[in-house]
């Protein structure tokens, strides 16, 4: 049977050392390749019965960066990462474990007397206390590592959420400048369909005036269509609000009430002045120096560890004497120092990790700086030429396009234009309304694009009461 065993160990050790084949896992069907049976899911109640726009719950820009602050799963997310930095660094603040020793040795197997002696039995009660730690200074060097490396996880927590309420902010006026549109473009249906009855009444009938009403027919058409392109925007920029928001998919639909329309603009910076803030704020920029002391606090940590374990064992002994040497059982202690001997092993390869770290930590700030600076530069120029749209040529161009467009229609109505005319004149005043629409939601973004370069709120603008361009863009019935 043994000689069994002794054949078959060969055999076994050759199949433990063999590589194990690579596991295939469970393949999934390849997009548009594979056939696939679908069967689409049953729609949702909210989907049978959507809720109105009008009674759909309002969101407020307070309200989106609000809820973004408090729920947005990406800052959760960084929450936690600031966490485990914490919990490394409670970690790292420990002290070692002791370690308790218990034994038992020289104990017998055969009879023991005077005459065949052995042992004493002795039985030994030992702790082990580590001192390494606090010899070399281990511990000291690893917790200035980890409450460094919490620093540098609490700058990047903050850059993540200037981040995520920028593109909030972003998102709303999306959002806002969107919903403008629909109501727009539902102002040129009205306006166009103004000119179709204009056209009725002026021709009463005749060929001309027929085919004057279907060239506007065929405009109202095309204004229905953006109606819906634009309706669809609003729902796909609402769904991403929702998500910055932190708001789960099934949360039911809600609208967004804001202006774009500005009351006061805010002064524009310059490039020194709005960098001068930037490296005072921007939390990404501090992120990048903590970083550079949290890798030498580590390369620290690491040169540290490259000392010996050291420990202090001490304890009783009980020794069993008497029934063999006649002699009274002894209580005695013992001492010891025990310590490895970093001769071969003297933590090289973390020393050398750490250094390179360091040196990219070092490298990294000047990247983040070169970054930074380009993106304040960037900002800088998009919001003094935000500014410059919205303070002047916003106001001229649209009065001007407003009233070329009543005069042509005055005319047409007189007889004086033709129908063309008219449909450029309006077609014009409406893409100058897009864009003075355009430049709002410019201007705004701009703003928050340049608070968010320099890391801190230092432009403020002020909104008006209400959005004045629905009002102007209303249509007007031609004049008779």
């Amino acid at each position: 049977m043994r000689g069994r065993l002794l054949l078959c160990l060969p055999f076994a050790l050759a199949a433990g050392c063999a590589t194990p084949p690579a596991p295939e896992g469970q393949p999934l069907p390849r997009f548009l390749v594979d056939p696939v049976a679908v069967t689409p899911p049953a729609p949702t109640p909210a989907e049978l019965h959507p809720i109105p726009v009008n009674d759909r719950p309002v969101v407020t820009l307070a309200d989106a960066v609000r809820e973004c602050v408090l729920s947005n799963l990406r800052l959760q997310a960084g929450a936690e990462r600031v966490r485990q930095a914490q919990a490394d660094f409670v970690s790292d603040s420990l002290i070692p474990n002791s370690q308790l020793l218990l034994q038992a040795q020289l104990l017998p197997i055969s009879a023991e007397n005077s005459f065949n002696q052995a042992g004493p039995p002795q039985y030994d009660a030992l702790v082990t206390v580590p001192v390494d730690w606090f010899v070399f200074g281990k511990r000291v060097a690893a917790q200035a590592a980890a409450q460094l490396n919490v620093d540098v996880a609490q700058a990047d927590q903050a850059d993540l959420l200037r981040r995520e309420i920028a593109q909030t902010v972003d998102l709303f006026y999306d959002a806002v400048e969107a919903d403008v549109a629909v109501k727009l473009a539902q102002q040129d249906i009205q306006a166009l369909e103004a000119l179709e009855r204009a056209a009725a009444e002026r021709g009463r009938g005749d060929n001309k005036s027929v085919i004057e009403s279907r060239r506007v027919r065929l405009a109202i058409l095309d204004a229905q269509r953006e109606l819906r392109k634009r309706r669809g925007l609003v729902e796909t920029t609402l769904a991403k609000l929702q998500v910055r928001m932190g708001r789960p998919p099934d949360t039911p639909d809600f609208v967004v009430r804001g202006t774009l329309a500005v009351k006061a603009t805010a002064p524009a910076l310059t490039v020194g002045q709005a960098w001068a803030l930037a490296e005072r704020h921007r939390p990404d920029l501090i992120s990048a120096r903590r970083a550079v002391a949290a890798t030498d606090a580590a390369l620290e940590r690491e040169r540290t560890r490259a000392y010996p374990q050291m420990a202090i064992t001490s304890g009783v002994d009980y020794q069993d004497q008497s029934r063999i040497t006649g002699f009274r059982n002894a209580w005695l202690w013992t001492v010891a120092v025990q310590t490895t001997l970093p001769f071969t092993d003297r933590n090289q390869g973390k020393i050398l990790a750490a250094e390179a770290a360091a040196r990219a930590a070092r490298a990294s700030v000047g990247v983040t700086t070169a970054d930074d600076r380009a993106e304040v530069e960037q900002a800088v120029a998009e919001y003094n030429e935000a500014l410059a749209g919205v303070s002047g040529e916003d106001a001229a161009s649209l009065e001007t396009a407003r009233e070329v467009r009543e005069a042509t229609l005055a005319a047409y109505k007189k007889g004086d234009k033709d129908l063309v005319d008219a449909l450029d004149a309006e077609r014009a005043y409406r893409d100058r309304v897009r864009n003075t629409l355009g430049n709002l939601t410019d201007y705004w973004q701009a703003l928050n694009k340049l608070n968010a370069a320099v890391g801190v709120r230092a432009l403020t603008a002020r909104e008006a009461t209400k959005d004045t361009l629905l009002e102007e863009a209303k249509p007007k019935e031609p004049a008779k």
